[in-house]
């Protein structure tokens, strides 16, 4: 006998007002979530080689949360609001009208649900990477959504995605950054990282009661204290199932080139230096260190 679907939440609150970002490892506490919080959908926005697959093991172990990824389902919502703006003729930026919202939410709500009956599970998390326009219609859809923002060190990300793929970088998703810097893969995957860290941390800053931000470093240096503060983040009332077993998720710490020679970080050009330290310096990570890496052999 499957389980019922969950409720998701419906609309008639404001948006989050924009402030600033919480610093990393000093945010301050979100405040209590009532009961749509606790049944509202739960969506993780990152990036490739960021922790996601750690993160999701984490919720769906530990929390029993109905996670999938690539669903498509951000994507549709805005499209068919950017459907139904067209249909009743109104401006581009407009407020869906009751009508236009209700269809999407109609359509969301019976996916939805068949996940959750196929899964036996309550409370749906999606893990994505889908652009932060395409949050923003999910979350004036669903006002009561909790965004968890997975960030994890530029160098951290290359050197886990030069160890994924070790033969180099291909598919769409890198296309833009290895035709931009085809004689580096580093400096390639540190643009890929820019362009997503600095939107990523954009959303957080207009959207804060909405967010959590999430560093892959502490979750994997200290997953207790990360796991609590999501259980108080979420609303989560169930109990925990215990601590999956070290490596769950297949992501590790390791940051090196397969043989563990160092990361070349020093093929950055300037302008990409310079991005990079500025958003590390806002996510709270050191600086990159150039010059014990500036001479060393790279892959691209």
């Amino acid at each position: 006998m499957t389980m019922p679907g969950p409720r998701l939440p419906t609309a008639g609150e404001p948006l989050p007002t924009a402030g600033s970002p919480h610093p990393r490892r000093a945010a301050a506490p979100a405040p209590g979530p009532d009961d749509a919080a606790r049944r509202g959908p739960v969506v993780v926005l990152t990036y490739a080689h960021a922790g996601g697959a750690r993160l999701q093991a984490l919720l769906a172990d530990r929390l029993g949360f109905a996670c999938t990824s690539g669903t498509g389902i951000l994507p549709l919502c805005q499209q068919a609001a950017a459907a139904w703006r067209h249909a009743e003729d109104r401006p581009a930026d407009a407020v869906l009208t009751p009508l236009a919202a209700n269809s999407i939410r109609t359509l969301v709500t019976m996916m939805v649900t068949t996940i959750a009956a196929r899964t036996g599970r309550r409370r749906w998390c999606e893990i994505t990477t889908v652009q932060h326009q395409a949050a923003q219609t999910f979350l004036a859809l669903y006002p009561q959504t909790r965004f968890i923002c997975l960030h994890r060190a530029c160098d951290g990300v290359i050197g886990a995605a030069l160890a994924a793929r070790p033969w180099g970088l291909s598919g769409p998703t890198f296309a833009p950054y290895t035709a931009a810097y085809p004689a580096s893969t580093v400096a390639a995957l540190a643009a890929y990282w820019v362009a997503h860290a600095g939107p990523l941390l954009a959303f957080e800053a207009a959207f804060p009661e909405a967010c959590r931000r999430v560093c892959f470093e502490d979750l994997d240096a200290d997953p207790s204290a990360t796991t609590g503060a999501l259980v108080e983040f979420l609303g989560h009332s169930g109990p925990l199932a215990a601590a999956a077993p070290a490596g769950r998720g297949g992501e590790t710490m390791a940051a090196g080139i397969g043989d563990g020679a160092p990361l070349p970080v020093g093929q950055l050009p300037a302008h990409l230096r310079s991005q990079v330290d500025q958003l590390h310096a806002r996510l709270g990570y050191p600086p990159l260190d150039y010059q014990s890496t500036s001479n060393a052999a790279g892959n691209g």
